[in-house]
């Protein structure tokens, strides 16, 4: 397999590594943080103290396609989450969720968690133990091949790492481990071959500062439904939620008495702390208020709880919703204050009582303060506390590149016996159209990948919502975007510091990129350890909880770690990234698995994760895909129609070694008659985007094929170009044309590269007076080192210097 053309993706094959549960090495072990760094858990806790703003996400699976069904899971989930609404909590509340539903959902935390965020989970559903670690199993699991375990799970130790990175606190509470649907199964935990039996029970976890962990049972022990409407740890937690406001481990310690007394000992919930501050359930004393209707479908509309849809999301204008009685308009942001145009709308009395009949899908309501933190509203709402009210977007979506929208929710709410339907209308900033970036903790819910963007509009809408607001770090951010899809790689980097001075999360990220790109930007690609410096960046976006973090840190520690220890890390790392469906470690890991020289060769595995990755629609899935259907790799038969749909949707989305690859089918015979300079035309679009061998064999094929009619000038050229590159393995090819080619042809080649770079010469293979003369004016204004006097080695330095002239989109690779 050739290493080069897997983007995104390619472990080293040397690794030895034992159990995923064993990655969790020290920080220490990782480098040090850029300078000016404040730890996370010190950012969070130096918040002014006061009223935090509490979250909760509640999840009832209890219809199960491929598992036995449970009775209690949806009646405990609803009536935990009416309880929390009612003490104050946002609440979301899931049923039945998918794997898919609990990806966006750990898309969503990053959105609404952060250091100001109190975090409440509650899952009522199966869980199961693998090796050392603890799973929680979507409605649509299967668990029937060796290497589903990622891909039909969600790992228990992952959410809590991606809770406990955003969150300010986070309590966890697991009411599962009610049987084991899938007993005597066993399933590959690690990237080794070894399979782990699904075991009953959850193993201890460790948690990330200020985190307390609940599970309803004892580690390795069975949970009990109960023979009520509630499993007898939701009948406990809600009775034990009527103490009021104590502290959450005084809950907790009446929970596992009544529970132990219920179950008459079968049943001993278990806790653990690392708790650095008192957290209380209930806002105040004196329990959570009277019951509110529920919905037809379970969920309680009295408390405004948002039931959780994946499909709720952008509505393009020309289909809009079905006509409502009063429309609020206003531009997208996380929490949009929507009181002083519903009261207007509604006409509504300082003494009237606004009451909810049908809650928002796409979004929520919530309550602000003067501090900007967020409160669930208890409905009926007075009208005089309308002017707090808002709608909090829900974050994540990812719009169609060219794609106009806005985003529409509406809700019902009832006045005075009136029913009105009401419509809010959020229209996204330019700039978040053009260069949002995906699982952006700070976005908005838009995203385009590098590829997507359109870098000129997206500067001008970039720069102007800066100059509207000068400390959004989000639009500096994604000003940054916009200047690296152009080559001001230094500007890009200015801003993006300019963002991470500002507090957002994934500038972080983008600076260790720009660091470790700094050679890229004119040399290409290359496999390469990250400076110390970059890894530094990384390592603070993975403490902020970046899942871009998360994939270029596990990459850099997977590839390069000296130690057994960093190598563990990094996959632990990858595994978080994978668990909020980054694709990019679906790519890493698929091609480990395909590498016929890796110890760990797996092919069904590396296939599943390729799968998964053009599943979701990343260019970088579909040339790997291209690369197994060309090369036949994984056991798959070779089929060159197949490799040309995937590389040709790659290179459509900007993919740099697609029409290479496509150059490649097209001159080997394996879609027909080769057509030489047809394959020449795509090797060239590939030298354009950075790719040294698609310049290198468009180069062989000129000079012994006479491909397309060209002349070994324009061998040399594209030889020369691709020789200035870093890529060794194309470099040594394209040296090869270069001494098989005449000098004067090498001349020319040179002559035509100084005309490019302004020189006013001729290109007639004679490198006399007048093109030495251009070539030492070209490197004293780009920065040339020593003039070379052997013509290949000339032809190449002039080639770096049209480089550094002409830099590809180094943000594609």
């Amino acid at each position: 397999m050739d290493r080069r053309t897997w983007s995104r993706g390619g472990l080293s094959a040397a690794m030895l590594l034992a159990s995923a549960a064993l990655a969790l090495a020290q920080d220490s072990d990782m480098g040090a943080y850029p300078q000016g760094h404040v730890p996370a858990v010190a950012r969070k806790l130096a918040e002014i103290q006061g009223p935090r703003q509490k979250y909760a996400v509640v999840i009832g699976n209890q219809s199960y396609a491929h598992a036995p069904r449970l009775p209690n899971a949806w009646n405990d989930a609803v009536d935990v989450a009416d309880m929390l609404a009612g003490q104050g909590y946002d609440v979301t509340l899931l049923k039945d969720a998918t794997k898919r539903d609990f990806e966006a959902l750990m898309q969503r935390i990053l959105f609404d968690a952060d250091r100001r965020t109190e975090v409440l989970l509650y899952y009522a559903g199966h869980g199961v133990q693998v090796g050392s670690e603890n799973y929680l199993i979507p409605t649509d699991a299967r668990l029937d091949q060796p290497g589903d375990l990622p891909f039909e799970t969600v790992s228990v130790g992952s959410l809590v790492s991606i809770l406990g990175a955003r969150a300010r606190l986070q309590i966890v509470i697991l009411d599962s481990c009610r049987n084991n649907p899938f007993a005597g199964v066993k399933l590959q935990d690690s990237l080794g071959p070894d399979m782990r039996e699904v075991e009953t029970g959850f193993a201890s976890l460790a948690a990330p500062v200020n985190s307390y962990l609940v599970f309803s049972t004892s580690p390795g022990e069975v949970a009990l439904d109960g023979a009520g409407e509630n499993s007898p740890f939701a009948s406990a937690f809600l009775q034990a939620a009527a103490l009021g406001a104590v502290p959450v481990t005084d809950v907790f310690d009446e929970i596992r008495r009544k529970v132990f007394v219920e179950t008459k000992g079968a049943q001993v919930p278990w806790d653990s702390s690392t708790m650095v501050e008192e957290a209380r359930i209930a806002a105040v004393a004196g329990g959570s208020g009277p019951a509110a209707p529920a919905t037809e479908d379970g969920g309680s509309v009295g408390r405004g709880l948002t039931l959780f849809a994946s499909s709720a999301g952008a509505i393009p204008i020309e289909a809009g919703p079905a006509e409502a009685d009063i429309t609020i308009r206003a531009p997208l942001a996380p929490a949009v204050p929507i009181g002083a145009a519903l009261a207007g709308g509604l006409a509504a009395g300082p003494t009237d009582r606004i009451d909810l009949v049908e809650p928002p899908r796409g979004g929520r309501l919530v309550l602000l303060d003067e501090a900007g933190v967020q409160s669930a509203p208890l409905f009926p709402l007075p009208a005089a506390n309308l002017d707090r009210l808002a709608f909090a977007t829900v974050n994540g979506l990812a719009m169609p590149a060219g794609q106009e929208a806005v985003l529409r929710s509406q809700f019902e709410v009832e006045l005075n016996g009136s029913a009105k339907v009401v419509e809010v209308e959020l229209a996204p900033d330019p700039c978040d159209l053009a260069a949002a970036d995906h699982l952006d903790p700070e976005g908005v819910g838009f995203a385009r990948f590098a590829n997507e963007i359109e870098p000129e509009a997206a500067l001008e809408a970039c720069e102007a919502a800066i100059l509207r607001e000068p400390q959004n770090a989000r639009f500096h951010y994604q000003l940054g975007r916009a200047l690296a899809a152009l080559r001001r790689h230094d500007e890009a980097r200015a801003a993006w510091e300019t963002a991470r001075e500002m507090g957002h999360t994934r500038a972080s990220y983008a600076i260790g990129n720009a660091i470790l790109n700094q050679a890229r930007a004119t040399g290409g690609a290359a496999l390469e350890a990250a400076p110390p410096e970059a890894l530094a960046y990384y390592r603070e976006g993975v403490e902020l909880g970046d899942p871009y973090a998360f994939y270029a840190l596990g990459r850099q520690l997977v590839r390069f770690g000296k130690t057994r220890d960093e190598k563990l890390r990094g996959y632990d790392l990858l595994m978080r990234a994978l668990e909020v469906g980054h694709t990019y470690a679906m790519n890493e890991l698929g091609f480990f698995y395909l590498d016929r020289d890796s110890d760990y060769h797996d092919p069904a595995r590396g296939l599943r994760y390729l799968n998964e990755s053009a599943a979701r629609g990343d260019i970088y899935g579909y040339n790997n895909l291209g690369l197994v259907y060309m090369n036949g790799l994984g056991g798959q038969e070779k089929d060159a129609k197949q490799a040309l749909d995937w590389f040709t949707k790659a290179a459509e989305g900007g993919h740099p070694n697609a029409p290479g690859n496509i150059g490649t089918l097209i001159a080997s015979g394996a879609l027909g008659k080769a057509d030489l300079g047809r394959a020449v035309e795509w090797f060239d679009k590939g030298l354009e985007r950075g790719d040294a061998n698609a310049g290198a064999h468009a180069a062989y094929l000129i000079l012994t094929e006479g491909a397309g009619g060209l002349s070994p000038a324009d061998a040399a050229l594209r030889a020369g170009r691709a020789a200035a590159l870093r890529d060794p393995v194309a470099v040594e090819r394209a040296r090869k044309v270069l001494a098989a080619t005449p000098r004067e042809a090498v001349d020319a080649a040179a002559q035509r590269l100084l005309q490019e770079l302004g020189a006013d010469i001729t290109a007639d293979g004679a490198f006399g007076a007048g093109s030495k003369a251009a070539y030492e004016a070209a490197a004293a204004q780009h920065g040339g080192g020593g003039l070379e006097t052997d013509p290949v080695e000339r032809l190449v330095d002039i080639a770096r210097i049209h480089w550094s002239t002409t830099p590809f989109r180094v943000d594609l690779y």
